[in-house]
């Protein structure tokens, strides 16, 4: 079995907690390091790239080899805009930021609205990007039970594209009857 940490004790942490929980998998919650040091898979879900960076920058040592799942998008205060250049996005900031792991993004084309009160018949399709290949496989057959569906989205290259589909409403592509990848 395999034991996912999601650190951030906020709504987003809560339903992703619930949601891998109801899944079959084992799920710690917190804000400690012990979240990171008895995980396999960690999500921090904390409020942007530089927030997930201070979170885990003293962890990490712990999290070399652990697949790190990148939820956050850099938006800009009144989530009108990016920031920084087109040409970069969030997850390669995370991955520059914390090479000790095996970053994932996923969950960067929704709104947190996605959560609010559980899937229905009409979830969207979530993207997963990563250039660790083995890692992406990883977390989307983790996500398989879920009431969402997942599609492999490509490489780390494609985060700002992916990031971008949120903030223009372009994630919002649904599915009916999802039941997961």
């Amino acid at each position: 079995m395999t034991t996912i940490g999601v650190l951030g004790t906020g709504g987003i942490a809560d339903a992703l907690a619930t949601m891998f929980d109801r899944a079959g998998h084992e799920v710690r919650i917190g804000q400690g390091r012990e979240v990171v040091a008895e995980s396999a898979v960690v999500i921090p879900a904390v409020l942007g790239v530089q927030g997930a960076v201070q979170r885990l920058r003293p962890w990490r040592p712990a999290l070399r080899g652990k697949i790190l799942v990148d939820i956050t998008n850099p938006f800009t205060g009144g989530h009108l805009d990016f920031v920084g250049p087109w040409a970069a996005g969030g997850a390669q900031d995370l991955a520059r930021a914390i090479p000790e792991a095996r970053l994932v993004g996923a969950f960067k084309n929704v709104w947190w609205e996605t959560f609010d009160g559980g899937p229905d018949s009409m979830a969207p399709v979530i993207r997963v990007i990563s250039d660790d290949e083995e890692a992406k496989e990883t977390f989307l057959h983790l996500c398989g039970p879920t009431p969402f569906t997942f599609v492999d989205a490509g490489g780390i290259a494609q985060a700002r594209r992916v990031e971008r589909m949120a903030l223009s409403g372009a994630g919002g592509v649904f599915v009916t009857d999802a039941v997961g990848a």
